[in-house]
Order: structure tokens, then sequence, then C-alpha cells
């Protein structure tokens, strides 16, 4: 029996984390414009920042008592760099 390949139009969560990574690493290093780049919402992101910081893929900064900066590690630059080299090695093409 053939079950065709139907890809989904949800992301997964590496895809979600791997997009946050991205954000945070063209710049954005404030909560709410990580939030508002990487199409998410507050409970999603908190969620993945967490990971991401538990990881070690993400430096979290208090500036103050309530306002969080958020910058790449090189550990989630290389997480980055091994995600294009896998994405340009399997390219999944939908017709």
């Amino acid at each position: 029996m053939y079950l065709p390949l139907t890809l989904s139009t949800r992301r997964s969560g590496f895809q979600i984390a791997v997009d946050v990574l991205t954000v945070i690493g063209e710049g954005e290093d404030r909560p709410t414009r990580i939030m508002y780049a990487s199409n998410l919402s507050w409970n999603s992101l908190r969620g993945t920042l967490d990971l991401l910081v538990a990881k070690g893929y993400v430096d979290e900064a208090l500036m103050n008592q309530r306002k969080k900066r958020y910058s790449i590690t090189g550990k989630g630059r290389d997480v980055l760099s091994y995600y294009d080299r896998l994405e340009t090695l399997i390219q999944v093409t939908t017709d």
C-alpha cells in the first residue's frame, strides 16, 4: 500500500526553534520583536526561548528587572550552519 507524502503547513518545534535562532542571528534582540518576526504567540516564544537558552544556543541578558535581551551564541550559529547545509542536501519540492 502506498501512502502519499503530504507536507504539513504547520511548523514543527524544530522549525520554530530554527526560525527564532535565525531572527536573533539577524540582529533582533528584544522579545516582542523576535515574537513578531518569527510569527509566534507570546507563550510559544517564551517556551522556545527557554529551550534555546537551556541548550546554550542563545544567551539571555537582563538589562534591568523587566527587560531582557537575547543574542545568538557560537553554538547557535553552528546549528544554523548545519541546518542550512542539510536544507541544501535535502530539497523537497511539491508540485
